[in-house]
């Protein structure tokens, strides 16, 4: 009999996905129970960048939403992080054989991009800070906060990446609606 990857990490990830996030304050009572999206979370590998890093530790609400991707903030924030993380993104939603499907699929239904379609960074605090509430509210459950995001809009989908938002060496990113409806999160 062979078991396949997905098949393994799958199963560790329904055990894992309980675990309170490491250096985060306690989840919020008033976190969905049941989200819509939570046959829709899944492990599926990818970078080891992590989240976005941030200053951002639970102690106050963040000053700015929307975290900068062009080296305004600290560390290699600019460089490594956003290199890595958009490249992904377009390997991803580009590839067309199932190992992109199954990617598309996880990110929440993402399209599929050609070389003509952008990875647009949303830099509005408002629709940040929208996000950001929805993701606390509906995936993370932070008391203080949300964490300030990083989200880039690929036609009609976004994704969202919380700043520090991690379980494990995890990073997450959450895919959404433009009305701001999670359809899917991913770990790795």
């Amino acid at each position: 009999m062979h078991i396949s990857r997905q098949a393994v990490c799958v199963p560790a990830l329904i055990i894992l996905l309980p675990l309170a996030a490491v250096g985060q304050p306690a989840r919020d009572s008033g976190a969905v129970a049941n989200p819509a999206w939570r046959d829709s979370a899944r492990y599926g590998g990818g970078p080891s960048v992590g989240p976005p890093p941030s200053d951002y530790t639970g102690a106050v609400p963040p000053a700015a939403w929307c975290l900068q991707t062009t080296g305004q903030a600290s560390g290699d924030f600019g460089g490594a992080w956003t290199t890595t993380s958009r490249s992904w993104l377009r390997q991803v939603l580009s590839d067309t054989t199932r190992f992109g499907a199954v990617w598309r699929r996880v990110l929440g239904g993402a399209p599929r991009i050609t070389t003509a379609d952008s990875i647009v960074q949303i830099t509005d605090e408002s629709t940040c800070r929208a996000i950001a509430e929805t993701l606390n509210r509906e995936v993370l459950g932070w008391r203080v906060g949300p964490p300030p995001v990083v989200v880039f809009r690929v036609r009609d989908h976004l994704l969202a990446y919380p700043s520090n938002a991690t379980r494990g060496e995890w990073g997450l990113a959450v895919g959404m609606t433009l009305r701001r409806e999670i359809r899917g999160v991913a770990l790795w």
